[in-house]
């Protein structure tokens, strides 16, 4: 384990009253949370829509979402048995098992590999915490029907997460066989994917329908008005001739009652007029008892096609998007969607976007912002945190368009809420779309679509298969963590802090994917010595990828290389490495600083992304601004950095944090020779050359000497290098080489100016000296050499030594010590 130095501690402390600020966040006490005042409304519960829908429903213009559907539901405590399951009520069902729609079965877990190792993982005694039920009085939901249950596995955990069984999932990897009474049983090989509605269209929303009666909802986000009607006139996707001139029909989109703090997840008002709409929708519900079809979800179409509104070329415009413009313009943004297309590798646009071919797996990272307005959320610390999630994100062809989309799932790491949001796999639908709880229509989000071939492809060594990438180890590993946030591994309650957050556990995920694929090549002799003797094989290059990706990664999750207690016991723990038989999950301020670069969302979606950039990743930015119908009361906002909403600290916090904690790893310190050995070959002999410089030793003792050492560390080495950085924009903020160029010479022109203004008004043994020519000069090589040296390292650590050696070669060996020193006047 790497010690890190006293100096780097102390950057670590700056941000410690910051993240408890943050985290700090009050939660203001209400009688019920926002889950159970959308209950009132019928249209969001079970019950409101038949297991089959009614006589007449017009079921030929939809599509069921996917092959099984269902509603999750806990069982009774005496009925649990020995292993993992609950019941399934089938909504939806593959057509040689239309008989079991409406029926319900029992759902347990099959025989893959997968089913067998993770359901032990997670499973864990319920007993509520005092503090969880504190939680519970606040609003927030906690699994309060598992209170007091043994042995609560990863399945129940799901179906209990909520108070009612209400939770739909869809199955994926399922076998339906009998049990020995004969009775069908469902097992799956993956962990159920929460979705919204039975069956989706594509349509045009064409206007509100105002003739019918009792029509307008009895709530409404616009002020001394009433909403238009919660029914809609469409127009149904003809896929013969692939526009809207399909049957019209009328759809109900309700109203969703307002949360517990009197703000809307969502609204149809204004919804036909909307910009995200102009190449449809895609609703998704069920039939009401009368036979209407009502929207429980929607999507914009042009969201997930595979059509950029804009495509940038090359890594520095990439970067640059990424850090200045991707959440640019907030407020012209509103109700607004922007997909772009940043591709590092191509020179053409229209080859960059035929490069995304049907069945790629992708990375998904998402982020979403904070909400402004009459009706927003209050700032703390001046930083809009947001949330942070992976997920996996794949090119699919879509059946009724037959066009290729994207279709996302999310792998949520989700703290107790008031909404009824659960920690686990989400599809697109339940977590953004989702009428009732999803934040497409509240907050602006940035979902990225990154495909890398070092992250999604497994690898295989000749004939040696070994069945592990990157991506496939992080949604693994994230739902691991989504499980045990749904018990709060055990105590009901998953809090968020500085140390234990969406952002800081989903970045955990990712080092245990890191560490789970090394160990698997390393246990692998055979694989070892394959790529040994194969060095030059595409496939040893792919591999040597992955493992300096894994290097970069690792910087970042690891700053310093000291790597949190409870990351590390988790990662040997589901490696097989440790048999302690617990998983670690500490929320102590130690390690909220040992992670400090995943504190802060929006930091870990930039660096993440502009990381898997650099190493020539496509990024995909699908970006929605409260998109939906209008609600005038709120305003997107961005997620920031630390004091974000104060942008010039903002801004010199995060240069200070960025220099002071960069890793300075071993070929950087290749990088510092060489700029010191070329800053040596020509500031000696210029010195030389002009008398500034001459071969004399300072005469001091040893401690004299240390003392000297110690003093010029501070001054002038930490001072002046600490003034540049503040100027000097850090190499991860993407700026260009132009713009960088020119802060540059700024930093430089502070910098030598400083020393004869400093000479004339502080440091008067500097005077005359530090108004010569030579000195300057060489002062100004000095700068220039420093500034290289940050340009390629981004460590104030490297920046220090540099310029304390220069000084304390020229104070002891060639005369600075006596130039120094005070002259004696003549009387």
């Amino acid at each position: 384990m790497k010690r890190r130095s006293v100096w780097g501690w102390v950057g670590l402390g700056l941000g410690v009253a910051i993240a408890i600020l943050l985290f700090a966040h009050p939660i203001n006490a209400t009688e019920r949370s926002s889950y159970a005042l959308s209950q009132e409304a019928g249209f969001n519960r079970p019950d409101h829509y038949p297991l089959r829908p009614p006589t007449g429903a017009k079921t030929e213009f939809y599509r069921p979402i996917k092959p099984w559907v269902g509603r999750l539901i806990l069982p009774e405590l005496r009925a649990r048995g020995a292993t993992d399951w609950v019941w399934f009520e089938v909504h939806q069902a593959p057509p040689d098992s239309q008989d079991l729609i409406g029926k319900t079965v029992k759902l347990e877990w099959g025989d893959s590999s997968f089913a067998q190792n993770y359901p032990p993982i997670v499973t864990t005694n319920v007993r509520l915490s005092d503090r969880a039920r504190q939680f519970e009085g606040m609003g927030n939901l906690i699994p309060t029907r598992l209170d007091g249950w043994r042995r609560v596995g990863p399945l129940e955990s799901l179906a209990g997460a909520r108070p009612n069984n209400d939770l739909e999932a869809s199955l994926g990897t399922v076998k339906l066989t009998t049990n020995t009474a004969g009775e069908p049983v469902l097992r799956t090989e993956r962990e159920p994917v929460q979705v919204t509605g039975r069956m989706y269209g594509l349509v045009s929303i064409v206007a509100p329908e105002t003739e019918q009666p009792n029509v307008r909802p009895a709530t409404c986000p616009v002020k001394q008005r009433l909403c238009e009607s919660e029914l809609y006139r469409v127009r149904h996707y003809n896929p013969q001739t692939q526009q809207f001139d399909g049957p019209e029909d009328v759809i109900r989109i309700p109203q969703q009652p307002p949360d517990a703090g009197g703000r809307f997840f969502s609204t149809p008002h204004q919804l036909a007029s909307s910009s995200a709409g102009r190449a449809g929708w895609y609703i998704y519900g069920a039939f009401d008892a009368g036979g209407m079809f009502t929207v429980q979800a929607i999507k914009p179409r042009s969201l997930v096609q595979l059509a950029p509104g804009e495509v940038l070329l090359g890594k520095r415009r990439g970067r640059t998007y990424i850090s200045q413009h991707n959440w640019g313009d907030m407020a012209e943004r509103k109700g607004s969607l922007h997909t772009v297309l940043l591709d590092p590798v191509h020179r053409e646009a229209e080859k960059a976007i035929a490069d995304w071919k049907e069945g790629d797996q992708a990375l998904l990272i998402h982020l979403f912002g904070g909400i402004g307005g009459e009706n927003g959320d209050p700032v703390m610390g001046w930083t809009v945190t947001g949330h942070y999630s992976y997920g996996i994100a794949q090119v699919v062809r879509e059946p009724l368009t037959q066009e290729l989309q994207f279709d996302m799932t999310y792998q949520q790491i989700y703290a107790n809420n008031t909404n009824g949001i659960v920690s686990g796999s989400l599809d697109w639908t339940a977590y953004m779309g989702d009428l009732q709880r999803g934040w497409m229509g509240s907050r602006p989000v940035s979902d990225i679509v990154i495909k890398l071939d070092a992250l999604a492809r497994p690898f295989k060594f000749g004939d040696q298969e070994v069945p592990v990438s990157i991506l496939r180890e992080l949604m693994l590993q994230t739902q691991v963590i989504a499980a045990r946030y749904r018990t709060g591994d055990g105590t009901g309650l998953a809090a968020v802090t500085p140390a234990t957050s969406c952002v800081q556990d989903s970045s955990q995920a990712l080092y245990i994917a890191l560490s789970r694929l090394q160990q698997e090549i390393l246990k692998r002799p055979d694989v070892l010595n394959w790529i040994k003797n194969h060095p030059q094989d595409p496939e040893t290059r792919r591999f040597q990828r992955v493992v300096e990706l894994g290097k970069v990664l690792n910087d970042l999750l690891v700053p310093r290389g000291v790597v949190r207690p409870d990351w590390e016991k988790n990662a040997e723990f589901l490696a097989g490495i440790s048999g302690s038989g617990d998983l670690g999950r500490q929320s102590t301020l130690r390690n909220a600083l040992l992670s400090w670069r995943s504190i802060l969302p929006r930091q870990a979606h930039d660096e993440v992304s502009r990381i898997l950039l650099n190493a020539g990743a496509q990024l995909w930015f699908l970006r929605t601004d409260q998109v939906g119908g209008l609600d005038p009361s709120i305003e997107p906002v961005a997620p920031t950095m630390a004091l974000g909403q104060l942008p010039v600290f903002s801004k010199l916090l995060n240069r200070l944090l960025g220099a002071v904690l960069a890793p300075f790893r071993f070929h950087e310190w290749a990088v510092f020779l060489l700029i010191l050995g070329v800053y040596a070959a020509i500031a000696i002999p210029i010195g030389i050359h002009t008398g500034f410089l001459t071969p004399t030793y300072a005469g001091l003792t040893p401690p004299q000497t240390a003392i000297l050492l110690v003093r010029i560390f501070f001054l002038p080495a930490l001072v002046e290098e600490f003034g540049r950085i503040l100027i000097l924009p850090h190499p991860t903020e993407g700026m260009s080489y132009l713009a960088w160029w020119l802060w540059a010479n700024l930093a430089l022109f502070v910098y030598v100016i400083y020393h004869p203004l400093n000479a004339r008004m502080f440091y008067h043994a500097g005077y005359p000296l530090f108004f010569s020519k030579p000195f300057l000069l060489l002062c100004t090589l000095l700068g220039i050499a420093c500034t290289a040296l940050y340009g390629f390292t981004g460590s104030l650590m490297g920046l220090v030594l540099f310029h304390w050696a220069v000084v304390a070669v020229w104070i002891l060996l060639l005369g600075g010590y006596q130039q120094l020193q005070p002259k004696k006047t003549a009387h």
